[in-house]
């Protein structure tokens, strides 16, 4: 009976005006595969085209902050969480630095939060940054060994596999890492299945097919 009402009163509503299914939001997306993005708050969640809250408020999405990121009117767009090959890039706060991953249209993390930087998905493949940790010696007097870390680079698919190395590892210290200024990208796709990739040697790009 309770439904009925319901049922009736957004009929009525409807037919003097429209039905309100979602209220008090700070910020409405555009459509990106089906899925908008709603914020609350400092929360993001997404609703499908019927007006269903499908993946409910959570801090941990990553807002597309790209600066060549522009609306479907051709204007700069306010950043926001957003699905591209089905994936919505998240981040979780693990030992101080912020780790990123993915989940899935139903909020599942199906690729892990591993990464200290990762992008949108492009035609199936995403760029990602991880730490290579090299022991290159030890301290004989200390008895500890020398350790060598290097940010590296890897293009993946939407399974979370590694499809290729890109070879520009770059030598950085763990402290240097920030929260809030996650290490940049040395690559860039440039059409399907090609990638430019600068050199951490001598700041030139090179441009290979995958």
């Amino acid at each position: 009976m309770k439904n009925l009402i319901i049922l009736f009163s957004c009929f009525l509503i409807y037919s003097f005006g429209y039905c309100q299914i979602i209220k008090d939001v700070d910020e409405v997306s555009p459509f990106h595969e089906d899925l908008a993005a709603i914020k609350k708050g400092d929360q993001w969640g997404f609703i499908n085209k019927e007006g269903v809250k499908v993946i409910d408020f959570r801090n941990d999405l990553v807002s597309t902050t790209d600066e060549h990121f522009f609306d479907e009117n051709g204007l700069r767009s306010v950043a926001y969480p957003l699905f591209k090959n089905g994936r919505c890039l998240t981040r979780k706060l693990i030992d101080g630095v912020y780790n990123y991953g993915y989940i899935d249209k139903t909020g599942k993390e199906v690729i892990a939060a591993q990464y200290l930087n990762a992008t949108n998905f492009y035609n199936g493949y995403g760029i990602v940054i991880k730490f290579a940790k090299n022991v290159v010696g030890k301290n004989e007097v200390l008895g500890k060994q020398i350790v060598s870390y290097k940010l590296e680079e890897y293009i993946i698919d939407v399974s979370g596999k590694l499809v290729k190395y890109l070879d520009n590892a770059r030598n950085c210290s763990p402290s240097k890492i920030k929260n809030n200024m996650p290490p940049v990208f040395y690559s860039k796709f440039i059409a399907p299945h090609m990638i430019a990739v600068k050199s951490s040697e001598n700041e030139k790009w090179n441009i290979y097919q995958f």
